[in-house]
């Protein structure tokens, strides 16, 4: 397979996009990358800021549009290949327009992480949205069987699709665990970290370790949790080594979703020996299987009696050997990139 040019538009802060933008430098194509972020965690030198603005994960990135003049100017400048957009009603929006202003032939491909498609701001607006984009570019890129299923109700042909994750690295099971839970998603309402909360500041767990990393909390809501749940360890957030050893030396991996992608975060608790309670939703249950691997719950009542099990059981070994299985078997990084990178330039 020959070098090809390759331009990304995506946040250039976010681990999700290091992970794609990082394997194609390391293959020898020549990558490009413009984004609307302050910052660039990724290894591509190629760099195009769009945008003076800080992005808002709540919503009201107007100032996106104000990307497409330089970004078609990028496009025609650098002539590439391939055209990748991560999000679909914003980056994808913007990356679609701006490749036709610049008469582009680029395969152009668009990624749907989840929150994108299945629980988007406006839904009677961005449904729209996403269906104008999504059925006009070359291939799309969803990382779990929901995000799937909700994109071909948008009408897209399903042979233009490509399921799957980007997965995660070899790592050694960490054996030393000296935290019992943690919880490392988002402080936003789809991740229902105050459900978290409550449940688990309502068993008697004085004796228990349980850290909660909580990215994109304002430092009032901050201020406020720590306050409410002394017993619970908080940072706002930490970089991706950190976590990463975080989640290594922890037994119990929660979260509460209400709807899902494949999560990069579930994936890597499998990978580090850290076994799942998770929200019962159907990209969850394509990764575990209810008190076989981990547990999936559907109420508050669930959650509870499901932790307590867990918390009480002497030996988790077997449950982190099947994860360890599974993740060898369809979530390893470098197995999963060279799917992409095939899909990406419509090669068998």
């Amino acid at each position: 397979m020959s070098n090809k040019v390759f331009l990304f538009v995506a946040d250039a802060g976010s681990i999700h996009t290091a992970k794609w933008v990082d394997y194609f430098v390391g293959k020898g194509h020549e990558v490009h990358l413009a984004t609307f972020a302050k910052n660039n965690i990724t290894l591509c030198e190629n760099i195009y800021f769009l945008s003076g603005f800080e992005p808002s994960r709540s919503g009201g990135n107007y100032h996106y549009l104000l990307g497409i003049k330089p970004l078609s100017a990028i496009i025609k400048r650098i002539k590439p290949d391939v055209i990748n957009a991560h999000f679909s009603y914003s980056y994808g929006l913007v990356t679609y327009l701006a490749s036709k202003f610049s008469k582009s032939n680029s395969n152009l491909s668009v990624v749907c992480h989840g929150s994108d498609v299945l629980a988007p701001p406006l839904p009677s607006i961005i449904n729209r949205i996403n269906r104008f984009v999504l059925n006009r570019v070359d291939r799309v890129f969803v990382v779990s069987d929901q995000i799937k299923d909700r994109v071909e109700r948008l009408g897209v042909n399903p042979l233009n699709l490509f399921i799957g994750q980007y997965g995660v690295g070899s790592v050694d099971i960490v054996v030393e665990k000296d935290i019992d839970i943690i919880s490392n998603r988002a402080y936003i309402p789809n991740s229902r970290i105050d459900f978290l909360l409550d449940n688990i500041s309502n068993l008697d767990l004085l004796d228990r370790k349980v850290v909660f990393v909580v990215p994109h909390i304002s430092e009032e809501e901050f201020e406020t949790i720590k306050l409410k749940y002394p017993n619970v360890i908080f940072y706002k957030a930490l970089d991706y080594k950190e976590m990463q050893e975080l989640v290594g030396r922890s037994k119990l991996y929660v979260s509460a979703t209400q709807s899902d992608g494949t999560s990069l975060s579930l994936l890597e608790a499998l990978n580090l020996g850290c076994v799942p309670l998770i929200s019962n939703i159907v990209s969850n249950r394509s990764w575990v299987l209810d008190g076989i691997n981990g547990y999936l719950f559907n109420s508050d009542k669930e959650f509870k009696n499901k932790l307590k099990i867990l918390l009480n059981k002497e030996d988790l070994n077997e449950a982190r050997f099947l994860n360890h299985q599974i993740i060898d078997s369809r979530g390893r990084y470098s197995v999963q990139m060279r799917k992409i990178e095939k899909f990406l330039l419509n090669s068998e």
